[in-house]
């Protein structure tokens, strides 16, 4: 499971509290909380970056920090979105901010407005530091960075440097430069132009740090310092995106089939007209049977298609709940973890029952996946239907050409199961994020003095 990092005394006393906070929370108020803070991080990592790219906005943070829950009109906000898609959304919502309100873990602004339709009411949230410290800590959220840590961002580029050392690697970007390079004294790349080499300093801070930054930046693949195997190879990423791969080829075969079933079916209709004249009604007759015979080819082309995807939606669900097990677990690794993958792939081709996942002990993870077997199971069912306005369109894309048949209900769902698994063990993010290495205890004012705060 995942190890946390030791932190200073205050650290561990906000902790506390805010794990506190989050255990006197009922399941429905946490699932407001949680989905309140993925609006709130979303959109504290956009104006990141959008500073990243040169679009700065100096608009404070008791500002853009309040988030639309309801507005005028009949559109739903993405708040409501989200809420319905966890099935909370109801009547009851009011209560729930208040309730949270009450508990110091976010503000609230209720309001009436006059719109061109008459008054209309707005709801709009904020969360409080203590909600964002709860929700974090509730969630097992990896904790921020301290002063003289790198963002995700720069920590990416100098592990782009370090595997190419002693090489050099083209990277465009002010930003690349401000943060490896002018802000870290002494600085952790060298070089200009966009051709950037890794520095003695970046050696160091990267063997030192590597450990804290396996777990505040799981997503980001840095090989051990040290030279030890990577528990998530290459060949199994590889292995999975070609399992993907088929399901998206098979979908594709389908859709070209079925397209030209529609198109023989529009060519037969032309000519079952009767004509006068024997040539023309040979002729047309020709065209008719020609036409049927693509019709007939076309049909058996759709059907072993969709026998195809099917098989492949089946091998990808397995391998894929394989590769989570074994990142809940931590084992195997390697090699021996993708020929695990690939023997559960094997055998799931012709079966739709995969085995449950289990719990990793990731509110955020657990919650998705739970959620997403328990549809396929037949064990969770929604209180209430989705809004209207969010209900499926039974219309094609196409103009002129409908949708092939889709998958039965059972396929559907265990495809919805595998792009949720698949989500949070590609590149072995999970695996890295559940078994991180073990880090030294970090010294009361923080880390080590490598650097100010970079970019």
């Amino acid at each position: 499971m995942r190890q946390a990092g030791i932190g200073t005394g205050r650290e561990q006393l906000v902790a506390t509290k805010a794990q506190a906070a989050w255990d006197a929370l009922n399941a429905r108020q946490q699932t407001y909380m949680t989905v309140l803070y993925d609006h709130d991080q979303a959109e504290e990592t956009a104006r990141a970056q959008d500073a990243a790219a040169g679009y700065y906005d100096d608009t404070p943070a008791s500002v853009w920090r309040w988030i639309d829950v309801v507005t005028p009109g009949a559109k739903l906000t993405s708040v409501q979105r989200a809420l319905a898609l966890r099935d909370v959304r109801d009547d009851g919502a009011g209560s729930t901010l208040q309730a949270l309100q009450r508990y110091g873990l976010i503000e609230v602004r209720d309001e009436v407005v006059e719109t061109r339709r008459g008054k209309s009411r707005t709801v709009k949230v904020k969360l409080t530091r203590a909600g964002r410290a709860a929700v974090r800590a509730g969630t097992k959220e990896p904790g921020r960075r301290r002063a003289g840590e790198l963002s995700e961002y720069a920590w990416e580029r100098l592990v782009r440097l370090w595997k190419a050392d002693p090489a050099t690697v083209r990277i465009w970007g002010f930003n690349t430069r401000v943060a490896l390079v002018e802000r870290p004294s002494p600085p952790y790349a060298e070089g200009r132009d966009g051709d950037y080499r890794i520095s003695e300093a970046g050696r160091e801070h990267y063997r030192t740090r590597w450990a804290r930054y396996a777990v505040l930046y799981p997503d980001v693949a840095a090989p051990d310092p040290e030279g030890a195997p990577e528990p998530w190879p290459a060949e199994l990423q590889r292995t999975l995106d070609r399992m993907k791969g088929a399901i998206e080829l098979a979908h594709r075969a389908q859709w070209t089939a079925h397209r030209r079933w529609e198109e023989a079916q529009k060519d037969a209709g032309k000519h079952t007209a009767p004509r006068e004249g024997e040539t023309e009604a040979g002729w047309h007759a020709l065209l008719l049977e020609q036409a049927q015979a693509r019709a007939a080819l076309a049909l058996a082309h759709r059907e072993q298609a969709t026998q195809e995807a099917i098989a492949a939606i089946r091998r990808y669900a397995h391998a894929v709940c394989a590769a989570y097990t074994a990142s809940v677990e931590g084992r195997p690794a390697g090699a021996d973890l993708t020929a695990a993958v690939v023997a559960a792939a094997d055998a799931g081709r012709d079966s739709a029952k995969v085995p449950k996942p289990p719990l990793c002990g990731l509110h955020r993870v657990d919650t998705a996946v739970q959620e997403a077997y328990g549809t396929l199971a037949g064990t969770r069912t929604r209180k209430r239907p989705l809004p209207k306005q969010m209900q499926p369109s039974a219309r094609s894309v196409w103009k002129d050409f409908t949708d092939p048949p889709p998958h039965d209900l059972v396929v559907r769902r265990l495809q919805d199961l595998s792009w949720t698994v698949a989500s949070y063990v590609d590149g072995g993010a999970l695996r890295r994020e559940l078994h991180p290495p073990a880090m030294p205890d970090a010294p009361a004012d923080g880390p080590p003095a490598a650097g100010v705060t970079t970019g």
